[in-house]
């Protein structure tokens, strides 16, 4: 590992959010300390003994009194780093997910400029559970348009963090979806974002959440984010589908004046509504995203 120009051993923290993982989080602490000066850990408001056995096994904890959400957890795990102010903070779960063994090889590329990695499980498919893989891709695909960065498994939360990410990385989200945020975040800001790959270890008792609803939640909090940040985009899409329907209608509206000289009045009706929506949504997003760049370029 390339250490920085001081030659000073590199100060490493890592951060776990956690919320009822007083199985594996013991295990997870011991291991990271392995490769890290401290371990900070979350404890989400669990009603377990998450925090007892955290500390027992060295942890730092900031304790929720109530369970906030992950994305909350990693603000809180963010805002104790700036006070800290590591040279890299390393992210993983709390559920042994991740292989503490494997943080010298994420925060690697920290050391070689880049400022986010992003951990893979893309190698690692064939040991992750097909609604996983399934629910993983839809998310990543949206992660994609929400960032313009192509990152194969968004959803991963192995992550490491530069001092710059670190300081520059303002996120808003409480749930799972700050990890798509956290991508565009760190492509709104010019920061260097890479990614490696990873293991994964899947439990049966590992999540707490149950993945459906996490999954759709968190789709619908990406999608929400898209209409914020690429609202032209958004727009633009929901806007052209009901002109093509308008225009299909149209089309059958014609053909049939042409052939029956009959104008069926209410499939043209229907016709020109669906059109001047569609026209109306498109200038909509031409609208917010005028706005989105003013405001933008005056931060």
């Amino acid at each position: 590992m390339t250490t920085p120009k001081s030659h000073k051993r590199p100060k490493v923290i890592a951060a776990v959010p956690a919320y009822n993982e007083e199985r594996y989080i013991g295990t997870v602490v011991l291991k990271a300390r392995q490769h890290v000066d401290q371990v900070i850990v979350v404890d989400d408001g669990s009603t377990d003994r998450t925090t007892e056995v955290a500390r027992l096994a060295g942890a730092f904890v900031i304790p929720h009194q109530q369970n906030r959400g992950y994305g909350t957890s990693v603000q809180a795990l963010l805002a104790e780093a700036k006070k800290k102010n590591p040279d890299v903070l390393v992210l993983l779960d709390a559920d042994s997910q991740h292989n503490p063994d494997e943080i010298p090889n994420l925060i690697k590329p920290i050391f070689e400029g880049s400022d986010l990695v992003i951990g893979s499980r893309e190698k690692q498919r064939c040991n992750i559970p097909l609604y996983r893989r399934m629910g993983q891709g839809v998310l990543s695909y949206f992660s994609r348009i929400l960032s313009g960065k192509r990152i194969v498994d968004s959803e991963c939360g192995f992550r490491a963090f530069s001092p710059k990410a670190i300081a520059k990385l303002e996120l808003k989200q409480k749930g799972m979806a700050i990890s798509a945020e956290t991508i565009a975040a760190a492509t709104d800001k010019g920061l260097n974002v890479t990614q490696i790959p990873v293991s994964a270890i899947y439990t049966k008792d590992g999540s707490t959440l149950e993945p459906v609803t996490h999954g759709v939640g968190n789709l619908i909090r990406i999608i929400t984010m898209i209409s914020e940040r690429r609202p032209l985009f958004f727009f633009g899409i929901a806007g052209v589908i009901p002109i093509v329907f308008g225009l299909i209608v149209g089309a059958r509206v014609l053909t049939t004046l042409s052939e029956k000289e009959i104008l069926v009045t209410g499939s043209a009706l229907i016709s020109t509504t669906l059109l001047i929506v569609g026209i109306v949504i498109i200038f909509t997003g031409i609208l917010l995203n005028t706005i989105a760049n003013i405001l933008k370029r005056n931060r």
